[in-house]
């Protein structure tokens, strides 16, 4: 397969008709389009992805998903491709055109085949059209125009094999997450030509039901009509509600852009708060308002012992007094107790002094004066000033003269300050979020700014609206799915129970041996093709590489629909692809993509942009001279002249190059696509470009 010709039609930067041409060439192969930055390059390389695919583009690389969701949808992708002098001189369409030729279809005698597709701005209608040998053929009709490509042409889910930006496609070797493995995966059974043959046996599977479905009539043939119904109309339930959630994420993605877009107008007017920043704003202030009342309290409490505070000595001796008042109240006796227990030591002493012959005089004397001094001293004496009876506090009392002395000398002092700076600090946020709001809602009040909001705010209720309308058909969808599984299993089960009519027996055992040798034969390729797979990536990364042997071992690992690629260095130790260096990982992804290539057997032409970026001249050399001329029939590469393609890296392609182009930008939107002779590419380039 030849692309031979593309034809742009004011198609982005390229006002008019700009067409380039390949001419076929066995030894001589590969094709430069250069220019500079901004020029038309890539444009011309998304060109192709478009016209083949159009809408389904997005499922050639997630860089086409992530454009047509910031500009809003497809249509408005689409929209936007029209070139804008075209559009100034009162065009509504443009076009891209792809001719091929060298190309095989099943069947059916094709010298040429041209791929026409077309957006018509005014009517927001697109349109293709695929010409074999120049006329419509019905086999395009009956089997649909994408289906046709995809079957026949080359399918979307390989296409990022063939049209690829050698600086992005480092991603392959940063992959991690199980969805995007899978998705990968399911692009590596298609280029290894696994998928054909497992589309096969589910269709052979299917016809297996399909048989059963007529067999003789009974009471399980009943039930297993009504099970295949039911089952058949939950898958189509569950394919009508995934259209659902699609168009609704799709139409999400645009609302979500316009509320975004009124963000910024709202920004723009000096209002860059949203309802619910408002709405907090306004709650806060409530909570600061509480907390005031709190900290007030808390303020008055300790206000409360102020006075005592600031008559500190005072209060002191108030406390030392209460505290002798009780030591004297606890260590006093009674009275009359004292008075009898001195009279018994005056008798007893009186005796003892008897034994002495003493005076009687004397005796007497000095046991009244034994008798006195015993009740003077515990006696309690009213007359004593210091033993005076000031305050007479109970015990509950004097507890709560110490608790205060004992806050009033230990922390009194830090809670005053602690609360006298929340207060502050209460008084400094509420004053604050006061003048916010006021200047919020001064701003609100702005008829301009009403106005976005108003529209801001229908345009988020109608994302929520979505989001509810997603979750329930997602709900819906997971309620299916349970039953459907469930129903697929009584499905089955009465399937091997039914009789086959006599004359689809033959039938049904021939499906039933083919999908047992089909089983088999796809172990066996996967097998063969992961061998061969993992031969070829090892040698084409030693070809490639500085370091000789760097990759002395190369697995591939095929568990069910997953496919993982993984890499070991001399001592048998994974080496983790992300801890490469992006040129190294750029050199890996290119040796995928040439195994994959030439192990898919596909004869398509490469388009490469940027086909030098992050090689060092060493492995640059190694890339022109081992990998570009013999990765395909026809290579097509978009290197910027002189950064990414030098002088000397360009001799050594020569001998390989048919044709040289270079995109000339002769005034803003108005691009044209030059062919140079092929010795004369870097003396051209300077011309053209210095004159820029």
């Amino acid at each position: 397969m030849h692309i031979s010709k593309i034809t742009l039609s004011d198609y982005r930067i390229y006002n008019g008709v700009q067409e380039v041409c390949f001419r076929k060439d066995d030894i001589q192969n590969v094709y430069i389009i250069s220019g500079n930055n901004g020029f038309g390059k890539t444009t011309l390389l998304n060109s192709l992805v478009w016209c083949l695919y159009g809408k389904q583009m997005v499922d050639v690389d997630d860089k086409f998903k992530t454009e047509i969701y910031e500009v809003g949808g497809y249509r408005k992708y689409a929209s936007s491709n029209l070139n804008k002098l075209a559009q100034e001189e009162g065009k509504d369409s443009y076009s891209v055109t792809i001719d091929i030729s060298d190309i095989s279809i099943p069947s059916l005698i094709c010298n040429s085949l041209q791929v026409i597709r077309s957006f018509n701005t005014t009517k927001q209608s697109e349109r293709i059209e695929i010409l074999i040998d120049g006329m419509e053929n019905e086999l395009t009709r009956e089997v649909g125009q994408e289906i046709f490509i995809s079957d026949f042409i080359l399918p979307k889910e390989i296409a990022k094999f063939f049209f690829f930006d050698a600086e992005k496609i480092v991603a392959l070797a940063e992959i991690k997450s199980i969805s995007d493995k899978r998705k990968l995966s399911k692009a590596y059974s298609e280029v290894l030509g696994i998928k054909k043959y497992e589309d096969l046996k589910t269709n052979l599977e299917d016809l297996r039901v399909r048989l059963r479905k007529d067999s003789p009539t009974n009471k399980e043939r009943t039930k297993y009509k009504e099970l295949l119904k039911e089952v058949t109309n939950a898958k189509d339930l569950i394919t009508e509600y995934g259209d659902q959630v699609q168009d609704l994420l799709e139409e999400k993605d645009i609302k979500k852009k316009k509320s975004e877009q009124y963000q910024e107008k709202l920004i723009r007017e000096g209002n860059s708060l949203t309802v619910d920043g408002l709405k907090k704003m306004r709650k806060d202030k409530d909570q600061l308002a509480k907390e005031y009342i709190e900290v007030k309290s808390q303020f008055k409490s300790l206000l409360d012992l102020a006075p005592f505070a600031l008559a500190g000595k005072l209060f002191e001796q108030s406390r030392n007094q209460i505290l002798k008042e009780s030591e004297n109240k606890t260590g006093a006796f009674n009275a009359a107790i004292i008075k009898a227990k001195a009279k018994k030591i005056k008798a007893d002493l009186i005796k003892q002094t008897k034994q002495l012959n003493l005076p009687l005089v004397t005796q007497k004397e000095l046991a009244t004066f034994v008798e006195n001094r015993t009740i003077k001293h515990f006696s309690k004496s009213n007359d004593n000033h210091e033993n005076a009876v000031l305050l007479d506090f109970t015990d509950e009392e004097k507890q709560e003269v110490e608790a205060v002395y004992n806050n009033l000398r230990f922390s009194y002092s830090l809670s005053i300050k602690e609360i006298t700076k929340k207060y502050k600090r209460n008084r400094n946020s509420y004053n604050k979020i006061i003048r916010e709001l006021a200047d919020a809602e001064t701003k609100e009040n702005d008829l301009l700014i009403k106005e976005i909001r108003q529209q801001k705010t229908q345009v988020d209720n109608q994302i929520d609206e979505i989001d509810a309308k997603v979750l329930k058909l997602n709900v819906d969808v997971g309620v299916l799915q349970k039953e459907l599984i469930r129903k697929t299993a009584i499905l089955s089960a009465l399937g091997k129970k039914i009789e086959v009519y006599e004359v689809d027996k033959e039938k049904d055992k021939t499906a039933e041996r083919l999908v047992k040798e089909l089983e088999t034969f796809i172990y066996r390729l996967k097998e063969e093709k992961k061998s061969s797979l993992e031969d070829r990536i090892k040698t084409t990364l030693n070809e490639l590489m500085h370091k000789k042997g760097f990759v002395n071992n190369v697995e591939v690992e095929i568990i069910e629909d997953l496919i993982d690629i993984k890499l070991f260095d001399n001592n048998g130790k994974e080496i983790e692809k992300e801890t490469l260096s992006k040129g190294e990982q750029q050199l890996y992804a290119t040796a995928l993509l040439k195994s994959l290539v030439d192990e898919s057997n596909i004869e398509f032409p490469v388009f490469i942009d940027s086909p030098l970026q992050k090689f060092d001249t060493q492995h640059a050399k190694n890339i022109i001279a081992e990998f570009y001329p013999g990765i395909s029939d026809q290579v097509v590469l978009f290197p910027l002249v002189e950064k990414e393609l030098t002088k000397p890296e360009y001799d050594l392609l020569l001998p390989r190059v048919k044709a040289t182009y270079l995109i000339n930008n002769k005034k803003e939107y108005s691009s044209e696509i030059v062919e140079v002779k092929v010795d004369k590419l870097f003396q051209e380039t300077k011309r053209i470009y210095e004159r820029v």
